[in-house]
């Protein structure tokens, strides 16, 4: 169908957005930040597609949360943008053709009817495929098709197909994603990389050839002439079948790439479309010019479609019997089954193996410390990232300030944690709970436990001077609320009184809205806003918040605009974690194993080590930097997680499980205990 037939939507039917987005306040202490990094992104999101600055809201929201920006903007770029990247003998980034990224992104945003996702990668999408070589009737083909594409494989690659299935479980429920699934996309993408290999590949491989001839007729002590004729061999001698193991850990690296692009995605359509963030004034104009009216027309019966009978897009919901289990009476020990689909290696085991002069292993140590508040505790998580060296450097450093960050100022002005711990904790808890996640539940149990610790004093440092029986009072009611919060937070609009506080309830009720029907989120929104004003003031009143009202704006207008800020880290949080959690569950991520630095036989009461020797009498070192608990271990020895908030989380992630367990309560059976091997055999991920 030719253009301008079909003029896009306008903007002024749709809910007001919930955040003024303006422009980088010059007046800031922090405007050499803001500006410079509005700036990037003008450029950075789409200058090599169109070498002109696009001036955009999405820039404009994250300037509500700069601490964020500052960090998103290299994770975003390349992992959607990129193409294929190479840095010290590897490549970096790029390992998912560009057009098929731009076709999994769209799907996305169609699926779950984003608008501001559908509208702006129709003209990206639309860019990219030109870029690639692809005619007018083959994009429009692709993108008026993406509902169908099981049924069109005349239109569709096979890796297409494959990413789209992917895309398509991600979005909805990860938890469908079988294992036939992933290894039919693992052999597509092996096909296409061996295609694609003597082009994108085979010379880097030369290049390493080359070199070590140089190096090996240098030693050696051959002539000019003949270190330069063994260098032109060894290259030649290439040939163009890709070696398996580089063939392999490229599939690996897809992989990852193509669930973070899904999460990111899956992040930023619901930011969009529970703030209702806008379109710019233009873009109407440039879809007009550049995008087939064919889809103009899929993308307004989409917009106006919304979110009228969206599909669900949670998995199955789990109704535990919480009484039950907050009577004592169901005991559940959590399972500790374990994934297959990546190869998941401590880079503790890996020293000296990596190729990247250091770069990929100093990128995660961001995630080993920050993520365990300075502890060396390095996840399966940790490991996952490695295998993609660019989001090994760039997604640790954006997820701190999203999700664990305090009190961040910089030149005077806030630039993030503006919602307290305890609070994003229990939003964590309530989308992982939705999603029904385990490593996520696992994880952020311990957190949620963590900061309610932190919270009465009696956590990690700093701490207050208590005496013993003040501590000890203290820690017991920082675990008894903790335990209360696992326990309700899936219904915290039924929890007993005094559980959640009037923020925390109305919060939760947002969040849910926003991951289970963001086009209905904004309702929840005034409420939200309320309640949060009413705790600033509070907070900053006691001396517990300091309120920023620089460039002098007066303590109104910066009341105001603390309440924005929180609005943008709530949604860019909820966000993300919601995307992080399919990730975990798609990847199949489990959680860590205990280690131990040297062999020999741990005291569990020192943590001390009896070494095992070797014929020398001397220790053997097992590669990992410290001894460290398992992570089910340190969540019921460290932390103090309780067995019932173990117990709840194993039946949310167990539905079969669980249902079991109604039954039995169901025909009078009390004090029901079930051990961790017979919860493994019906565990989800």
């Amino acid at each position: 169908m030719p253009r301008g037939l079909i003029s896009p939507l306008g903007q002024e039917k749709r809910p007001p957005c919930s955040l003024p987005l303006l422009d980088a306040d010059m007046s800031l202490g922090n405007a050499n930040w803001t500006k410079g990094l509005q700036a990037m992104s003008d450029w950075v999101w789409s200058g090599h597609l169109n070498p002109v600055a696009f001036p955009n809201n999405l820039a404009r929201y994250f300037l509500h949360i700069p601490g964020v920006y500052e960090q998103q903007l290299n994770f975003s770029t390349t992992l959607i943008f990129d193409e294929p990247s190479f840095r010290n003998g590897i490549q970096m980034s790029g390992f998912i053709d560009r057009v098929c990224r731009e076709l999994v992104i769209s799907f996305i945003g169609q699926r779950r009817r984003c608008w501001y996702t559908m509208t702006h990668h129709a003209v990206l999408g639309y860019l990219t495929a030109k870029k690639h070589g692809l005619s007018d009737i083959d994009f429009e083909n692709k993108w008026t098709n993406l509902a169908q594409y099981k049924r069109r494989n005349d239109v569709y690659s096979d890796v297409e197909i494959a990413a789209l299935s992917f895309a398509e479980a991600f979005a909805f429920n990860p938890k469908e994603y079988s294992d036939e699934q992933y290894a039919a996309l693992r052999q597509v993408l092996r096909v296409d990389n061996e295609r694609r290999y003597p082009v994108e590949g085979r010379w880097l491989e030369q290049l390493k050839a080359a070199r070590e001839a140089r190096a090996l007729s240098l030693a050696r002590g051959y002539r000019t002439e003949d270190v330069e004729l063994e260098s032109a061999r060894a290259a030649a001698a290439v040939t163009n079948a890709i070696p398996h193991q580089l063939l392999e850990s490229k599939i690996d690296a897809q992989v990852v790439e193509l669930a973070f692009l899904c999460l990111q995605f899956v992040a930023l359509s619901g930011v969009f479309t529970a703030l209702n963030i806008p379109d710019e004034p233009f873009l109407g104009g440039l879809m007009s010019e550049m995008v087939p009216a064919s889809m103009i027309g899929v993308i307004n019966d989409l917009c106006e479609l919304g979110g009228n009978d969206l599909p669900s897009l949670i998995p199955p919901r789990v109704a535990l019997p919480v009484n039950e289990i907050a009577a004592g009476s169901v005991s559940v020990e959590p399972s500790h089954v374990k994934g297959h689909r990546l190869p998941l290696t401590s880079f503790e085991l890996l020293t000296g193996q990596d190729r990247d002069k250091g770069l990929t292993v100093g990128g995660v140590q961001v995630g080993t410390y920050g993520w365990s508040f300075g502890y060396h505790f390095p996840g399966n998580l940790v490991y996952c990232l490695m295998l993609h060296p660019e989001l090994a450097r760039y997604e640790p450093p954006y997820s701190l300030p999203v999700l664990f960050n305090e009190d961040e100022w910089r030149n005077g002005t806030q630039t993030s944690g503006y919602v307290d711990r305890v609070l994003k904790e229990l939003v964590y808890q309530k989308v992982y709970k939705l999603t029904r996640s385990r490593y996520g539940l696992e994880h952020h149990t311990m957190f949620l436990f963590n900061s309610y610790l932190d919270y009465y004093g009696v956590g990690r440092d700093p701490r207050p001077a208590l005496t013993e029986p003040e501590a000890s009072a203290g820690r017991k009611q920082a675990i008894q609320c903790a335990e209360a919060a696992v326990l309700h937070v899936l219904q915290h609009d039924t929890a007993p009184p005094g559980i959640f506080n009037e923020v925390e309830s109305s919060v939760l009720t947002w969040v849910e809205a926003f991951v289970t029907a963001p086009h209905t989120a904004y309702r929840a929104e005034v409420r939200v806003r309320e309640a949060l004003d009413e705790a600033n003031r509070r907070e900053v009143a006691t001396g517990t918040r300091k309120l920023d009202m620089s460039p002098g704006i007066g303590e109104q207008a910066a009341f105001k605009r603390l309440l924005d800020h929180q609005i943008a880290e709530l949604a860019m949080l909820t966000g993300h974690m919601d995307g992080l959690g399919r990730a975990l569950t798609i990847l199949q991520l489990h959680s860590e194993d205990a280690v131990q630095m040297v062999e020999g036989s741990l005291n569990p009461r020192t943590g001390n080590i009896r070494p095992q020797l070797n014929a020398d009498g001397e220790v053997i070192p097992t590669g990992y930097f410290n001894t460290r608990p398992g992570l089910l271990a340190s969540m019921r020895d460290t932390v103090g997680v309780t067995t019932k908030a173990f117990t709840a989380n194993e039946l949310t992630l167990n539905p079969q499980l669980n249902n079991e367990v109604k039954r039995r309560l169901n025909v009078g059976q009390r004090n029901i205990e079930i051990g961790a091997t017979e919860a493994q055999i019906t565990a989800e991920f």
